[in-house]
């Protein structure tokens, strides 16, 4: 009967969801020339579009003489267009916005630190809303789950609603067998009210941080709940085999890892075969590139992705400061979906806290990026009683800015904590030649 219910729900108030949903489960089936054949379709009509609708674009392709019927009469012009990196949508981000009123009332702001701790601002329109919300179901279909069967979400900055707005999002995630919590502020407490509703409410699917998921297994271990899932999504943080054996061992239910951001929504995803991440298609165009150029197949390089649904603020040939390598070989479960393997990156630490509490180190990001001239940062916590900000400003910060910073750092991790600043010229890179912006050396 809820099933039922559910399901009309669905055709009454998310249409768009499950026409999106009916379009990628067709799409995967293709064959991977069609697949290219598809995407290319895609990509043509958003360099369409950018030429017309988004300044920046228009400009650029005037000054280096391109124009997207090149691409039409052949793929590979599409080389000549230059990457897009943070820096340069800093600089143009109001060049970068479409001129299309109707689009422009869709709009929904991202800001992230990505790896690097360098804070940018995205904007989305509800096109590009309404493909990542089937993407996220869509992928979780993989492992047998259905609309209506119990969804766990444990990510950062959850939505907050006060007064009528939160009684009717609890009536909507009721109805959809929604299960939330924040990954920024875990307890013992948080956890242990997660995995009891897990096991109330058996045959669901998870998706969290790489570090969260391992946490909760580590606490699942030692309680007396059993996860009761059908399966995990873990995305943002490298996924190592020993943290992939000891998770199937305490889920007791299939890992899967996933790719994405939130600058680029869902890039990839494995399938029940594990044998490399599926590029989502519809959504992405992922180029794996070395000093700009192409590399071969299985060869490492950057990964530079379009973004195919967000017309708003387009991303072409956007440079994620990830890298990976790309396959052709053919994944036995069939899907014409081109493979990609994530090397590296991601990598997020836990905080803790004097008080034996857990927290997810990402807390940092959204109180560092609203104080506006910080161009990188990175985060220490040198013991459970002190946490230095070290920061790359164009300006010098005001007291009043700094104060903000510590109030939120104590919030998080407790009153005892004493919170410095150290203003720098650059940080130290990591092997990969990334910044770590968030490190915790506490044992």
């Amino acid at each position: 009967m809820r099933q039922t219910l559910i399901n009309q729900l669905y055709k009454i108030t998310k249409p768009q969801l499950l026409s999106n949903l009916r379009e990628l489960e067709d799409i995967q089936w293709h064959s991977r020339k069609d697949v290219e054949l598809l995407q290319q379709q895609h990509l043509q009509r958003l360099l369409d579009y950018v030429n017309i609708h988004v300044p920046y674009y228009r400009d650029l392709f005037k000054k280096i003489g391109f124009h997207p019927q090149d691409y039409a009469k052949n793929p590979d012009n599409f080389q000549k267009i230059p990457l897009l990196t943070k820096q340069t949508i800093r600089q143009n981000r109001s060049l970068l916005l479409t001129s299309e009123a109707a689009r422009l009332k869709t709009l929904s702001e991202k800001v992230t630190g990505g790896t690097t701790g360098e804070p940018t601002i995205f904007l989305q329109d509800k096109m590009y809303r309404d493909y990542n919300n089937a993407l996220d179901y869509y992928m979780a279909s993989w492992s047998g789950w259905q609309l209506g069967q119990p969804q766990f979400w444990i990510l950062a900055r959850m939505p907050v609603h006060t007064g009528l707005d939160n009684k009717l999002y609890q009536t909507k995630n009721w109805l959809a067998r929604r299960f939330e919590s924040d990954a920024f502020l875990m307890t013992d407490e948080s956890i242990n009210r997660f995995v009891a509703q897990m096991e109330a409410h058996p045959g669901g699917f998870m998706q969290c941080y790489v570090s969260v998921g391992y946490k909760i297994a580590q606490f699942l271990e030692k309680s007396r709940y059993k996860s009761n899932l059908r399966a995990v999504y873990l995305t943002s943080e490298p996924l190592f085999d020993y943290q992939r054996k000891f998770m199937e061992q305490v889920y007791a239910c299939p890992i899967f890892e996933w790719y994405g951001s939130n600058e680029t929504g869902d890039v990839a995803c494995e399938c029940p075969e594990h044998n490399g991440l599926h590029v989502i298609t519809r959504n992405s165009l992922v180029e794996v590139l070395k000093d700009g150029q192409p590399v071969p197949d299985g060869e490492e390089g950057d990964l530079v992705i379009t973004c195919l649904t967000n017309f708003a603020m387009p991303l072409i040939r956007y440079k994620i400061e990830d890298l990976g390598t790309k396959s052709t070989k053919e994944c036995p479960c069939g899907r014409g979906l081109p493979l990609l393997e994530v090397i590296g990156g991601r990598k997020v630490d836990l905080f803790k806290t004097r008080a034996g509490h857990t927290v997810y180190g990402m807390f940092a990001n959204g109180v560092v990026t609203e104080l506006g001239s910080v161009k990188q940062f990175q985060v220490i916590q040198k013991t459970l009683d002190l946490v230095i900000f070290k920061i790359i400003s164009d300006t010098p910060l005001s007291e009043q800015k700094l104060k903000t910073v510590e109030t939120f750092t104590k919030d998080a991790l407790g009153d005892n904590v004493t919170v410095q600043f150290e203003f720098v010229d650059e940080l130290p890179k990591t092997i990969s030649g990334k910044h770590r912006h968030l490190i915790s050396e506490v044992e």
